[in-house]
C-alpha cells in the first residue's frame, strides 16, 4: 500500500511545486495528481449546491500542437447538477470555487459567453490547469459546475498503446 502511495505523493508534489514543467514526466506519473486536483475542487462546492455528479471523465487526450498524437495530456473532469433551488447562484458559486484557489496562489482568468463563465486556474509553481465553467439554468440546460484538471502534455507511445488503454481503463 504504501509502495503506491509514495508515487502518487512524489507525483504530485512534482506537478504542485515546479516552477517549469519537468522534463521526464510519464502519463501515469500525472494522471493520479490530475485527478486529486480535481476532486479537490469537487469537494469544495458547497454540498446544498450540488444535486449529483452528473458525468466524470478521465482520459488522455491528444496535444493541440502534436498532429502523431503521442505527445498526450491527462484530463480530468466531472460536471455538477445545480439543485433547482440554487440554481440562481450557480454563478457566484463557480466564482467562489475559484476564489479558493486564487487564496493559494493560482491566478484566475475569468471570461463570460453566453449563459456560461469560466475560469481558467494557472500556477507558476503548477504544470496542472484548473477549469471552472458555471452554466446559469436556460429552457435548453441545468445550472452545471464543470470543473476540468489537465496537467501537462507528455510523450506517450499514442493512443492506441498499452499505456494509455491501460490508463484508460481499456
Amino acid at each position: 500500500m504504501l509502495s503506491r502511495i509514495v508515487p502518487a505523493v512524489l507525483a504530485l508534489a512534482l506537478l504542485a511545486g515546479c516552477s517549469s514543467p519537468p522534463q521526464a514526466l510519464t502519463l501515469v506519473e500525472t494522471k493520479s495528481p490530475v485527478q486529486l486536483l480535481r476532486n479537490d475542487a469537487w469537494y469544495r462546492l458547497p454540498e446544498v449546491m450540488v444535486k449529483q455528479d452528473s458525468d466524470t471523465s478521465d482520459k488522455s487526450v491528444a496535444c493541440d500542437d502534436d498532429p502523431t498524437g503521442r505527445m498526450r495530456a491527462w484530463h480530468s473532469s466531472t460536471i455538477a447538477l445545480v439543485n433547482n433551488s440554487q440554481a440562481p447562484r450557480v454563478v457566484l458559486a463557480g466564482d467562489n470555487l475559484a476564489a479558493t484557489f486564487v487564496a493559494q496562489g493560482w491566478e484566475a482568468d475569468r471570461s463570460e459567453e453566453g449563459n456560461a463563465v469560466l475560469t481558467v486556474l494557472t500556477r507558476s509553481a503548477s504544470v496542472a490547469v484548473i477549469e471552472i465553467e458555471a452554466v446559469e439554468k436556460t429552457a435548453e440546460h441545468r445550472a452545471s459546475i464543470r470543473i476540468t484538471a489537465s496537467g501537462p502534455c507528455v510523450s506517450t507511445a499514442g493512443a492506441d498503446s498499452d499505456e494509455v488503454r491501460g490508463l484508460e481503463g481499456d
